[in-house]
């Protein structure tokens, strides 16, 4: 269930460099983006990456990591064989101290508190530097990587400079790239990560009833009152909050995970939910369907993966769940033991669209980069080390022994560039999963350039044929053209967070239990005596917060 939860669910001058690291840093970046190896004769027994110089350093040295890593196999990271080769490649000896995603929640903010850092702190997740990494620089607890970056991390910049969208992600409000982040993408380059939740039917379910797929809002309606009539008891569900990726049918952002707000892309405008021209209609519409007894009336427990309660699966009572999981998709459920139903067949549903011929609308945000790196003052006597090395972190090399281990070892690769695990991987003599066969050669953690292709490949592996769930459902959920959430990028400043801090939680509270009582009957005030207790708590000047960041975003 950890697991789970950490699936379902954030200066000083440069001191002398070491006299013992080799390369000068400077070598310009090839305009080409990719990272094959070739020869140089800089000097005996080094080659070039787009301009990274390998090894890093003469004599090996050593920097320190904190990351998220979690493996029933492997204990230490540098028994791992990929990590390893790294190391030789770079000759750069990493101090791992890895936790759980769960343990890091915890563990990171422990370090912040204490002052104990690494030179590199990457906890993923929602963990982040309180007041974001300017803020980190301004306590002079982090490290301004923009000169360093720009110095140091050839193939960093040359995955960035490749995607428009990633660059402008990257680039904080004063035009510079003051941190290194995850950059996403996959085989063809640099691009943004599909979806990995949205709204999910049970295929076995619709298949028995004889029924189609619905499309638009009045046909699932329609569909939930059958389902009712053929004796369920929750035909559909909603999150503990009441919210739903239904709502997207009618434009409004319903996700408790992005504070409800959104963002109208023709008027470059932000607002929260209730403010959107079709919230009314959509919390009517939810209220109705519950009176008619569509929806779970125990929905506030929330998801089974945060209840454990999976007795709807088990008996089949629900045809729709409108935020699903994408690591969860098809017979996952029961195969990984949750339930017993062995006919569970869970499928992803396009957007649904209020009438037919509208465009389906999405709420996720193209993002091509992910977590900001934290690289600490401590990490300034060697910061070109550490800065080449996570440069390497972003080339073909480095990801390929992150994510596949060692060639020839746990995997080939053809004429064609296709990449297949070894049979002593694929099956383990002992009875091993791929993923645990692959555990002493690859870390495959979440860090520098996030290959979907390679993250991927396991899943791909185990399904045989190749029609791995997790990748369908995230292209379908990410297919829709409009998106209403906030551009990914936009960055509140130390001021607006502050601001936007003081009264979110407040919003929040009343935001969920508006959608709740106001669906179960119990809140009969209308909308418009909602919106003004949220202009009571000051939701028009959180609300400017986020708009002056955007306008800043869309100036850059």
């Amino acid at each position: 269930m950890k697991k789970l939860l950490a699936t379902i669910l954030a200066l000083t001058l440069l001191m002398s460099c070491m006299t013992a690291c080799s390369g000068n840093g400077d070598d310009a970046v090839e305009e080409s983006s990719q990272t094959s190896v070739s020869e140089t004769g800089q000097a005996e027994g080094t080659r070039d990456i787009n301009g990274l110089t390998l090894p890093i350093c003469e004599e090996t040295e050593e920097i320190s990591v904190l990351l998220v890593y979690d493996s029933p196999i492997i204990e230490d990271m540098n028994d791992i064989a990929g990590v390893q080769a790294m190391e030789e490649a770079t000759n750069v000896h990493v101090n791992w101290t890895t936790y759980t995603q769960t343990e890091m929640l915890d563990k990171f903010q422990q370090f912040l508190a204490t002052g104990e850092y690494f030179d590199i702190m990457f906890p993923a997740g929602t963990n982040t530097y309180p007041g974001g990494y300017e803020q980190g620089i301004e306590d002079g607890v982090l490290v301004d990587m923009a000169d360093y970056i720009e110095q140091y991390m050839p193939n960093y910049m040359t995955l960035l400079n490749s995607n428009e969208d990633a660059k402008k992600q990257a680039t904080y409000d004063d035009g510079k790239i003051h941190a290194v982040r995850v950059i996403t993408g996959d085989k063809d380059g640099v691009g943004p990560s599909d979806a990995m939740m949205g709204p999910t039917y049970r295929a076995d379910l619709l298949e028995k009833m004889g029924e189609d797929v619905p499309e638009t809002i009045d046909e699932l309606h329609d569909l939930l009152v059958k389902c009712k009539e053929n004796g369920m008891s929750a035909p559909m569900t909603l999150e503990s909050d009441g919210g739903t990726t239904l709502s997207w049918a009618w434009g409004v952002n319903t996700d408790w995970s992005s504070n409800y707000w959104q963002y109208d892309k023709d008027t470059s405008t932000v607002m929260l939910a209730p403010f959107a021209e079709g919230w009314d209609d959509w919390l009517d519409t939810m209220r109705d369907w519950y009176a008619e007894g569509l929806i779970d009336k125990n929905f506030t427990a929330g998801s089974p993966v945060i209840s454990g309660d999976y007795s709807n699966f088990e008996n089949d009572q629900t045809l729709f769940y409108g935020f699903w999981f994408s690591w969860l998709m098809g017979d996952e459920l029961y195969k990984q033991g949750y339930v017993s139903n062995e006919n569970l067949d869970l499928q992803p549903l396009a957007g649904l669209v209020l009438n037919e011929g509208d465009e389906p609308i999405k709420c996720s945000s193209d993002s091509c980069i992910g977590q900001e790196m934290f690289v600490t003052t401590q990490a300034l006597d060697k910061i070109d080390i550490v800065c080449k090395w996570l440069d390497y972190n972003y080339t073909e090399e480095g990801v390929d022994f992150r994510y596949y281990g060692i060639e020839g070892e746990s995997y080939t690769v053809d004429e064609n560039g296709n990449y297949t695990f070894t049979e002593n991987i694929l099956h383990d003599p002992d009875g091993l999963s791929i993923s645990d066969a692959l555990a002493p050669y690859a870390s495959r953690v979440f860090f520098g350039f996030q290959s979907f292709t390679a993250d991927t490949a396991v899943q791909e592996a185990a399904a045989g044929d190749g029609a791995v769930m997790q990748t369908k459902s995230g292209e379908i959920w990410s297919s829709a053209e409009t998106t209403i959430a906030i551009p990914a990028g936009v960055k509140l400043s130390q001021e607006e967070n502050e601001y936007v801090n003081t009264y979110m939680t407040d919003i929040n509270t009343l935001m969920a239990e508006r959608m709740v009582k106001y669906i179960l009957g119990t809140d009969t005030t209308s909308h418009d005596e909602f919106r003004e207790t949220l202009k009571a708590h000051n939701v028009e000047e959180v609300t400017k917060c986020y708009q002056d960041a955007c306008d800043r975003y869309n100036a850059r």
